[in-house]
């Protein structure tokens, strides 16, 4: 069978839990490609699996969340892992372009022994690695490793082909870093038609069975603020029966679970783990509001919610934090704005949706109007693009040289 290209995807991530990656690697199938992800390797998942034009190599690494020297020995480890097996499957499959996503940014080196053979770099930044950092490790005693952060962001950038990115406010971030405007794109982080359909998973009836059902999915970690919104929902007045349900599950379920001990909701809160990506789009449509109450913190200003992006889709009214980006994607008009880290406004905000049926499910059709313009199929031929783009000048220079 003829292909179009064999590229490699590098990211620090499992596969396919990964959404962006999942989409960008279903992308490149459709179009011809052969696709190799090298990714985390979770308790009980082979460490290599193939089927038609994908691999799928999972080195042996797991996330580990014991703090910054925890997080630095593995993404070194990771680095070291995936630069050795990328060169040792280009022996054997060359590969026509060498994707990698950030954070951290110095993963794009695992590529270096191939960019020596002309292999073209992609680096897609799924995060501002410098601000990842100062979020996550704000210590005293480390702000001064904060330029380091810097240096290696620049060098990981000049090492790229080409960049892409997940919003606009990102690429101007990076653009302000030195990256020249002509080598950085953007490739948003929509949700995927495919899966997130409302026509598969109409949506019921705003509080058809008088309970208003809630709902938050993401990978539990401080900065997405559900803690927050439990404190806030165990403030909403006696009448209003309500339930929440949690989808996923990390460094933070102990905090959740000590919020929801703390609240006396454990009644009205469950918090269900991981479920697989197929399953969401109709857990979505089974909820009467979402909940995206990520913290106000530098970080999260150049963070734009994937979650958000799929509550959208699926037509689910939205509770969120004000922040800058959500504010250039999506109008008041599209979803219910409330101050970061503010219990009481959360508590506020689903009273006033709850007691404004009508409103509150245009308000969802309006996000989900908004949301059309981000559409995967779009984002899809922009990132294609990119590739061939890529993979095309590398044959052009082999031919003349």
């Amino acid at each position: 069978m003829t292909i179009a290209g064999r590229v490699a995807i590098v990211v620090h991530a499992i596969f396919p839990g990964d959404p962006r990656v999942r989409r960008q690697a279903d992308a490149l199938l459709d179009a011809g490609y052969a696709v190799d992800i090298f990714c985390l390797r979770q308790a009980g998942e082979p460490a290599r699996e193939r089927d038609d034009r994908q691999g799928i190599i999972r080195l042996p690494v797991d996330r580990s969340d014991v703090g910054f020297a925890g997080h630095l020995v593995e993404y070194v480890a990771f680095t070291a892992m995936a630069g050795w097996r990328l060169a040792r499957e280009h022996g054997s499959r060359p590969y026509d372009l060498v994707q990698v996503a950030t954070v951290p940014d110095f993963l794009s080196w695992a590529s270096i022994p191939e960019k020596l053979r002309g292999v073209p770099l992609l680096l897609d930044l799924h995060e501002d690695m410098p601000e990842f950092f100062r979020d996550r490790f704000d210590h005293s005693w480390l702000r001064p490793l904060m330029p380091v952060t810097e240096l290696v962001a620049r060098a990981s950038a000049a090492l790229a082909d080409e960049l892409t990115t997940v919003h606009e406010p990102l690429r101007q971030l990076s653009v302000g870093r030195g990256v020249d405007p002509a080598r950085i794109s953007v490739v948003m982080n929509s949700a995927d038609g495919r899966l997130f359909d409302p026509a598969r998973h109409p949506r019921r009836a705003f509080m058809a069975d008088g309970t208003l059902r809630l709902v938050h999915h993401s990978n539990l970690q401080r900065i997405y603020g559900i803690d927050i919104a439990i404190t806030g929902l165990a403030g909403v007045r006696p009448d209003l029966d309500w339930r929440l349900d949690v989808y996923g599950d990390g460094p933070w379920r102990s905090e959740v679970e000590a919020t929801i001990e703390r609240t006396d909701t454990a009644a009205r809160v469950t918090l269900h783990g991981r479920v697989p990506m197929d399953e969401l789009p109709r857990l979505l449509a089974r909820a009467d509001i979402g909940l995206v109450p990520s913290l106000p913190e530098p970080y999260m200003e150049y963070s734009l919610s994937t979650k958000l992006l799929e509550f959208a889709a699926m037509g689910v009214p939205v509770v969120a934090t004000d922040l800058a980006t959500f504010r250039h994607h999506f109008t008041d008009a599209a979803l219910r704005y409330v101050p970061g880290a503010d219990p009481a406004a959360i508590a506020r905000a689903v009273e006033a949706l709850a007691d404004d049926p009508a409103g509150t499910t245009a308000m969802g059709l309006e996000a989900q109007r908004q949301a059309a313009a981000y559409d995967w199929e779009v984002q899809k031929a922009r990132y294609l693009e990119v590739v061939a783009r890529l993979i095309d000048r590398r044959a052009r220079a082999e031919a003349t040289a």
